[in-house]
């Protein structure tokens, strides 16, 4: 099977899916997302670890999530003068994560910025004080791709989509199985979704050796998926048909048990297109 460079992106549904990537830099708004109660948290670091935690599932209610946020922002100064089970940089990297989980529930631009701006400036103190821990990286090339998708920069500046690449090349060689696969599936879908050369560095046989890694590291469905949909931007519709029907009968277990909630109607919609011939 020939595989050429990507000849643009793999669609709104791609550009849709949790790991889309590119890069710009970011600027951060003096509005946080809602207004805080900080205050009224726990004043004990391992209390407000426990409940960031409990209420930072990506499927959590949005009222969740920003108490999760805040209960890490008072974790993160609190464990700078008192003793604590985790370091402020290991909670920078959750906190990145929440911020993450809240910016895909909100509806409006403006608001999807405040919290992607918020999770950025996590991710960056992570990549600082942890340079040799993938999270950071991880984490702050996923948001700087939201932030791009939303702002409307996409992938078609070379220096940006080449700035999510070295993120997410540094975090594949620091641990390519943070989040089952997470570097790979984010590598894919770069190479996938950036126009070719000489816009930028869309490669679709790139896109398909990262989508084979991820899947062949884990099992996990989103792994599947991404690499479905390489598949289907590739014209090869029955085996993507294959990979999206695996991700369809996964065990709704684990964390696929609150992931998989988001993804199956989408699933099922590619599933309906295939069928359709569309």
């Amino acid at each position: 099977m020939h595989r050429g460079a990507a000849a643009g992106k793999l669609g709104t549904a791609l550009a849709a899916a949790a790991f889309i990537l590119a890069a710009c830099g970011s600027t951060i708004p003096s509005k946080l997302p809602h207004k805080k109660k900080i205050d009224s948290l726990p004043n004990d670091v391992e209390i407000l670890i426990a409940l960031a935690e409990a209420k930072a599932l990506e499927d959590s209610p949005l009222a969740d999530l920003d108490q999760a946020a805040d209960a890490l922002d008072k974790a993160i100064e609190l464990a700078k003068t008192r003793k604590s089970s985790v370091a402020p940089p290991e909670l920078q990297w959750r906190l990145a994560r929440v911020c993450f989980f809240a910016a895909e529930q909100q509806k409006g631009t403006a608001d999807k910025l405040i919290w992607i701006a918020r999770g950025e400036a996590a991710a960056e103190a992570a990549v600082r004080d942890l340079p040799d821990r993938v999270e950071g990286y991880y984490y702050l090339a996923v948001l700087q791709g939201r932030r791009a998708q939303h702002s409307g920069v996409g992938f078609s500046a070379m220096a940006l989509a080449k700035r999510v690449e070295e993120l997410g090349l540094k975090a594949a060689s620091l641990d390519p199985n943070f989040e089952q696969g997470g570097p790979y599936r984010l590598l894919a879908m770069l190479y996938a979704n950036a126009p070719p050369w000489p816009t930028s560095i869309g490669d679709l046989d790139k896109a398909f050796e990262y989508a084979d890694k991820a899947v062949g590291l884990s099992d996990y469905p989103m792994n599947h998926l991404v690499r479905g949909e390489v598949l289907l931007e590739d014209g090869e519709p029955v085996e993507a048909q294959k990979e999206l029907k695996s991700v369809l009968a996964a065990p709704k277990s684990g964390r696929w048990a609150h992931e998989g909630e988001m993804w199956r109607p989408y699933v099922r919609q590619l599933l309906d297109q295939i069928d359709s011939g569309e």
